[in-house]
């Protein structure tokens, strides 16, 4: 659903300022060619939007999979390059947020400012022909033909606002669909953190170390007791030893008188 709706609103702007710009050919060149910059500005958003699509869908596929990795690199290698980074440090436990698009929200008010800019171009053009026109008026027959070629500019210098509001709205849409889009797939990614993906986490290794030396903790009194024995067992050995040693010497002495 929202792959079509955003294919939908880059038809409808492109249509937009497509239907002004046809209208622009026949005699208002200012206006075509701030229409034509429109178009130009109005694609560098949609070709950045796309790009930012293709992103997600990497992250969105690689987080539909279930199975937990056996290597965080390998898994992390199936996303997008801009996005790999910003992923580790999220499964390590950083709490950053993944790159969105840089200039579809410069864009999407730029398309505006252009729309009114050729509007304001185009009504000081009309007014000065207007003007040069009335001056060279004599009856009102003559009048009425010279107002109305500057009436019909007019009304095509007020299109490059529609196209650059359309252009600008359609933009804007498009991004809150990608941003959705993204939104969900970043959800899942931090539902994958908690469960399949917890393993290469740094709370998960700071809990795994801890659970070890836990578990050398409980082991020390009975190492303590296995080597309190050692000490006793080789006790013993010495003064076995101390003794035979002493009934040896008192043998041989016995030996030595007789």
């Amino acid at each position: 659903m929202t792959r079509h709706l955003f294919h939908a609103a880059l038809a409808a702007g492109l249509a937009a300022v497509g239907w002004v710009a046809a209208g622009s050919v026949a005699g208002q060149p200012l206006t075509l060619a701030i229409t034509l910059l429109i178009a130009a500005f109005f694609g560098a958003g949609a070709l950045e939007l796309h790009r930012f699509r293709q992103a997600t869908a990497t992250l969105a596929a690689a987080v539909a999979d279930e199975q937990p990795p056996a290597r965080l690199d390998d898994w992390l290698a199936r996303l997008h390059p801009a996005l790999r980074q910003p992923v580790r440090l999220r499964i390590e436990g950083e709490r950053v947020g993944l790159p969105g698009p840089a200039l579809t929200p410069f864009l999407a008010g730029l398309l505006v400012l252009l729309g009114m800019l050729g509007t304001f171009l185009g009504m000081v053009v009309t007014l000065d022909g207007t003007g040069q026109a009335l001056q060279g008026a004599t009856d009102l027959a003559s009048i009425r033909a010279s107002l109305s070629a500057p009436v019909k500019g007019l009304g095509l210098a007020f299109g490059t606002s529609v196209a650059g509001v359309a252009a600008s709205a359609m933009l804007g849409l498009m991004a809150a669909l990608c941003r959705r889009d993204r939104l969900l797939a970043v959800q899942r990614l931090d539902l994958r953190i908690a469960t399949s993906l917890h393993g290469f986490s740094q709370a998960w290794r700071r809990d795994e170390s801890f659970r070890l030396l836990q578990q050398q903790a409980q082991a020390m009194p009975a190492l303590v007791d296995q080597l309190q024995q050692m000490v006793a067992a080789m006790a013993q050995q010495q003064q076995a030893m101390h003794e035979r040693l002493a009934g040896s010497q008192e043998r041989f002495h016995h030996q030595a008188e007789a």
